[in-house]
């Protein structure tokens, strides 16, 4: 019979790593369990000294446990996709498995293989990680970001790639949403190129559900003018029909994701001496935490700025590059807010939320919230002393809502 050292060396000889917390979860188990075990024999009268061995029963509950657990590890961290794109929900989020789907569909095109290697919904943005596998490729091109040559590569010489800024929904047609996103890098595989993209779709009013069939232009380049020139190639609204040719069409089934999505419109103004904000929109899905601000700036703190400052940008020898405008007092106040609980307390302290923002709104994006507090706001904090002033807060979520 091994003891728990032996144990030790054998276990970690088979099992991959895992996560600090699956690690210390193990141990603690494992402890547990043999404390159960001497419990019992004390119990039934038949206490042995073992001297830090492990029985046999113990043996097997443990090897079994520490096979389930480094399995679920690991099915926890598969998503590549996450990596590409950090700052959305972190790179292994905690859902990701619930929203996540992997090897959906594979095509040779023009002798390049291309695939669609992962997608998720979560509600709101689409997620989506494909890519092109040139053919007799020797060397690998690395996880490098923005292989642009490689790609120019694709399109010259085997005719293939993305060929119009639009994508189709179950036959409908929708053009790239504002704020979408992609990233072109490559990986350990001779050849391949991966692309990892996230469609905000909710920009553009769609929701999907159930199963749904995604068609991708990125098959054979076609010429765009044989599409957007031929009326008969456009529905009743004037949206392209799905073309017969170049494309990639796959099926994805995102379930009932919107039953799991939470949305608060509060509403609640801000009333602040240079600018009134308020939450239109604050919605919380299995993967990340979206929220809208609408900001209106007082027109006496923009006469002032203008007084102060002037009415146009220049540049270095006073030549004028444009028209200032309600952004330059909503960009700092914007980028100065983090979100917090209703005592002040910042919810993702090494998470910078800030999205984008306009002359009248601001948008952050976060990482999912396991636990939604009762109450949330949007306050700035003092870029030196971290210091949170709630006076001059923004509610996002109200209490008991």
């Amino acid at each position: 019979m091994m003891n728990t050292d032996e144990f030790k060396k054998q276990l970690a000889s088979v099992t991959p790593d895992v996560p600090e917390h699956f690690h210390n979860r193990v141990e603690m188990t494992l402890e547990n369990i043999v404390l159960q075990e001497a419990q019992m024999k004390e119990s039934t009268k038949q206490a042995i000294k073992t001297a830090g061995r492990f029985s046999g029963r113990t043996l097997v509950i443990a090897i079994a446990l520490v096979v389930m657990i480094a399995a679920a590890a690991l099915a926890a961290t598969q998503w590549n996709l996450f990596g590409q794109l950090p700052h959305l929900a972190g790179e292994s989020p905690v859902n990701a498995d619930s929203v996540m789907q992997k090897d959906l569909h594979t095509e040779t095109v023009n002798n390049v293989e291309i695939s669609i290697k992962e997608a998720g919904y979560d509600g709101r943005t689409l997620l989506i990680q494909r890519s092109y596998r040139i053919p007799d490729a020797e060397e690998a091109f690395g996880k490098e970001e923005m292989l642009g040559d490689v790609e120019e590569k694709l399109y010259k010489d085997y005719h293939v790639g993305w060929w119009i800024d639009h994508i189709w929904f179950n036959g409908k047609c929708m053009n790239m949403p504002s704020g979408s996103e992609s990233m072109i890098s490559g990986s350990d595989v001779p050849g391949e190129i991966i692309i990892t993209e996230a469609w905000r779709l909710y920009e553009e009013g769609v929701y999907l559900d159930g199963p749904t069939e995604i068609s991708m232009p990125i098959g054979e380049i076609q010429d765009i003018d044989n599409y957007y020139h031929h009326p008969e190639k456009k529905d009743a609204d004037g949206n392209l029909l799905v073309p017969d040719k170049g494309m990639v069409t796959f099926t994805f089934d995102p379930g009932d994701v919107q039953s799991r999505v939470k949305t608060f419109h509060p509403e609640q103004e801000a009333v602040l001496p240079e600018l009134t904000a308020k939450t239109v929109d604050a919605t919380f899905t299995p993967l990340m935490t979206y929220i809208t601000l609408d900001i209106k700036v007082n027109p006496e703190t923009m006469a002032a700025y203008i007084e102060e400052n002037g009415a146009y940008v220049l540049d270095d020898d006073g030549t004028p590059l444009w028209e200032r405008d309600e952004l330059d007092i909503v960009d700092p106040w914007a980028m100065s807010l983090a979100l917090v609980d209703g005592s002040g307390n910042i919810m993702f302290p090494d998470h910078d939320g800030f999205d984008s923002d306009w002359a009248t709104g601001a948008s952050f994006l976060y990482p999912y919230l396991e636990i939604i507090p009762d109450e949330l706001w949007m306050a700035p904090v003092d870029e030196e002393d971290g210091t949170v002033d709630m006076s001059r807060a923004v509610l996002v979520k109200p209490a008991n809502e």
